[in-house]
């Protein structure tokens, strides 16, 4: 009898541990599918990409609520993020208008793509899943065109892969942008916005992930005839959209990643530079030439714009005056009241938090960025495997990138934008955990 019941609890103990397992195994399974959806949404659909980003965040939490496993979570950064988002907190309590501004802290939870993207793809389930996946498409031809023959062996990290996602969307982007330009021709008053409405956002996602781009083909393989395809067409729609602060963005994330490669090439790009102003069509040469001329009208009015902000931020210095307070203080400012009334931010990130968030913000906001480099740079100098070092550079000149682009642009409050950075700013710092079973 002693037997029997052993027996018959061994036979249960088996089958709740096949049932765990097997919930465990879907979840990662649509954890996996939400995010393969939510990168490359972000290259189409603001709308998608919040949904995905919510619902893989909600997966993620629940799946580690299922297997217990909330010690092997790894929260790097956590304190600058934490110290940001209080800030945010705490200019929206002392905001002119707190219900109007409230509505800005949804940004906040945007942050979480950072923690989102380090655990999951640093999870060894979702590894498995993931070459479970591309096994199984490896059966179709177009599935073995872009992985290879069937028995080949697939070691392809969930970071890489996901890389490869990005870039594979912005390349259809990009596309979309040339023909635009092939259809419409090129204006500053037509300027391509690829798969996407605005032609800012669609140049901050373009400038960060050529950069992505450039990184692998320098300093993993640059022989991958796909991926110099894909660096061209994003390059080319980048030029294309005109917008002079993503070009210095991706100047800047350029020269870091020339530094580390072949510094002595820093000395030709005044010739790079000059043979491609000359081969560039009219509009592209007349917003070159617009760089270096202080009279340009839009020089002037982000001039005009950041004495604007100075000067609400001189009567608001400690928390600002709240988010989305620009509508509601310009008619203080009579002085400015034409770009008041023209624009709906102050086109620099720094000048933007000053006003929204006053000290408090502002020195949360640099205090994050200088974390996070000095946690990449430790990342960089620590790690001799070429195959993460990479990936560190392409994190490290994306986001100077980003912060460049943001002296002449409030990127800082463009989702789509701010997601790919949170994303890119990740991959440093993901490892592989230890496996563990469910409890």
């Amino acid at each position: 009898m002693t037997r029997l019941w052993a027996a018959s609890g061994d036979a249960s103990g088996r089958l709740v541990f096949f049932l765990m397992n097997r919930r465990i195994e879907i979840l990662t399974r649509a954890q996996l599918i939400v995010l393969i959806v939510f990168t490359i949404a972000m290259n189409f659909s603001i709308s998608i990409t919040h949904i995905c980003g919510f619902l893989g965040s909600a997966l993620w939490l629940y799946k580690t609520h299922a297997t217990r496993s909330w010690n092997q979570l790894r929260w790097p950064l956590w304190i600058p993020f934490a110290g940001f988002a209080l800030a945010s907190i705490l200019a929206v309590v002392t905001a002119l208008d707190p219900l109007k501004s409230f509505e800005h802290l949804k940004r906040l939870f945007e942050m979480g793509i950072f923690f989102l993207i380090l655990n999951s793809l640093s999870d060894p389930t979702l590894k498995a899943s993931l070459h479970a996946l591309l096994n199984t498409l490896k059966k179709f031809r177009l599935g073995q065109f872009c992985l290879g023959k069937p028995e080949a062996m697939i070691t392809l990290s969930p970071r890489n892969f996901f890389i490869g996602l990005i870039v594979l969307s912005a390349s259809v982007s990009a596309m979309a942008g040339i023909l635009q330009v092939t259809i419409h021709g090129l204006s500053i008053h037509h300027r391509v916005s690829g798969s996407l409405s605005i032609y800012m956002t669609f140049a901050g996602l373009l400038m960060q992930t050529a950069l992505v781009t450039t990184a692998y083909l320098f300093f993993r393989n640059g022989k991958n005839k796909w991926m110099w395809s894909a660096l061209l067409l994003m390059i080319l729609a980048l030029t294309f959209t005109l917008t002079r602060q993503a070009w210095l963005g991706f100047g800047s994330g350029f020269l870091i990643l020339l530094a580390f490669r072949k510094p002595i090439f820093i000395l030709l790009l005044p010739v790079f530079a000059t043979l491609v102003f000359w081969v560039s069509p009219l509009p592209i040469k007349e917003r070159m030439e617009s760089i270096a001329n202080l009279d340009d009208v839009t020089l002037q009015e982000r001039l005009s714009m950041w004495q604007l902000g100075l000067e609400i931020y001189k009567d608001y210095p400690v928390t600002g005056c709240g988010f989305k307070c620009l509508m509601k203080v310009r008619a203080n400012y009579p002085e400015h009241k034409e770009i008041s009334r023209s624009y709906r931010t102050l086109h620099s990130n720094i000048v933007q938090l000053a006003v929204d968030t006053g000290t408090v913000g502002v020195l949360a906001w640099l205090f994050l960025w200088l974390s996070y480099f000095i946690a990449a740079g430790r990342r960089l100098t620590s790690d001799d495997d070429p195959a993460n070092r990479w990936v560190t550079l392409a994190s490290l000149s994306a986001l100077i990138a980003f912060l460049a682009g943001g002296m002449f642009e409030t990127n800082f409050y463009d989702s789509e934008v701010v997601m790919l950075a949170y994303f890119l700013m990740a991959l440093p710092f993901i490892r592989k955990i230890p496996l563990t079973k469910p409890a």
